[in-house]
């Protein structure tokens, strides 16, 4: 191996994909809302859908949740993973004015979990919406909808703490960052969020448990709420002839594609980025690793943009709009 090389073929990122990486988060968001968000915002503003008041602003509101955190994870902080080192760095100019590692991911966690809620409280509208002549014991008064919303938030709100307090440098950070395979991070600048060697995420291990036991409960509720609303729809599938309800097949046919997108882009991504912390995977092929790791950050970054083009083509009435 050459002097340049790097374990963990951490000598591609240097040279070339840290820096691509950079290239295309920082323009993504100037594409989407010069594109996307203006046709989303239009529809939703127009009398040609069928969607309720409630859902306009549901989605509304989850789009402008969807836009901040495009431009924050996107165009302020530029993040790229560090694996196998329990690692993560930032080179967005928020990360070059000497703020505290606290205050860079306490501020980056806020549009990263507040995405969620608003994808919730569309579900839960709905999902009501699906069950509110049927039989399912999961018919739920307007207080109660609220108050699950509100509790749903309150535990997604403990990250942003989470992320803030447990995210201090591990205790042997100044030897890591005098290896070879960090070195050249410091030199370039911006900030490295060093939690550990690979698979020991020492401080940061506390944000990790509160993050697998949040997201946890959030997907057994979503779970649970989806199939009863497949499985309301399935019998109900004789009844929907209306206009009205033809349109809330499409609107559920949407919001499903959506959640299998956001397992792609939200869910996995984060879940292995988080993966360093906790496992050490060096004995995989180092091919494996930087593949991996070169794929992590766009595919998370796109998060928002596929919940954009799923609403805008998926749904025929959309699409002619």
């Amino acid at each position: 191996r050459s002097m340049s090389e790097l374990n963990f073929l951490l000598h591609i990122d240097r040279d070339y994909v840290l820096d691509a990486s950079v290239t295309y988060q920082k323009f993504l968001p100037l594409v989407t809302i010069l594109t996307i968000r203006p046709m989303i915002f239009y529809i939703l503003a127009s009398w040609k859908t069928l969607m309720t008041k409630d859902l306009r602003w549901g989605y509304f509101i989850n789009q402008v949740a969807v836009l901040l955190h495009e431009f924050n994870f996107c165009f302020l902080y530029r993040m790229h993973v560090i694996a196998p080192y329990a690692a993560l760095y930032c080179d967005g100019p928020i990360c070059r004015v000497g703020l505290s590692h606290g205050l860079l991911m306490g501020m980056l966690s806020l549009t990263v979990i507040w995405t969620i809620p608003t994808f919730l409280f569309i579900l839960i509208r709905i999902h009501q919406r699906v069950v509110i002549n049927s039989s399912s014991p999961l018919r739920f008064s307007t207080r109660t909808q609220i108050f699950i919303t509100v509790a749903l938030t309150f535990l997604l709100s403990l990250n942003v703490f989470g992320f803030g307090y447990f995210s201090q440098n591990c205790d042997a950070c100044a030897e890591l960052e005098m290896t070879p395979d960090l070195a050249w991070i410091g030199e370039r600048g911006g900030t490295l969020f060093l939690y550990g060697p690979p698979g020991h995420g020492q401080h940061f291990m506390g944000e990790v448990v509160i993050l697998a036991v949040t997201l946890g409960i959030v997907f057994l509720f979503i779970t649970v709420v989806t199939l009863d609303t497949t499985r309301t729809m399935k019998k109900q599938r004789v009844l929907l002839a209306s206009k009205t309800q033809q349109a809330q097949r499409r609107l559920l046919s949407v919001f499903l594609y959506q959640m299998a997108g956001v397992n792609i882009c939200y869910i996995i991504p984060l879940s292995l980025m988080l993966l360093a912390m906790t496992i050490d995977y060096t004995a995989i092929d180092s091919r494996v690793i930087a593949g991996v790791r070169f794929i992590l950050v766009p595919f998370f970054s796109l998060e928002g943009t596929q919940l954009g083009l799923i609403f805008l083509l998926k749904n025929t009435v959309h699409r002619k709009v």
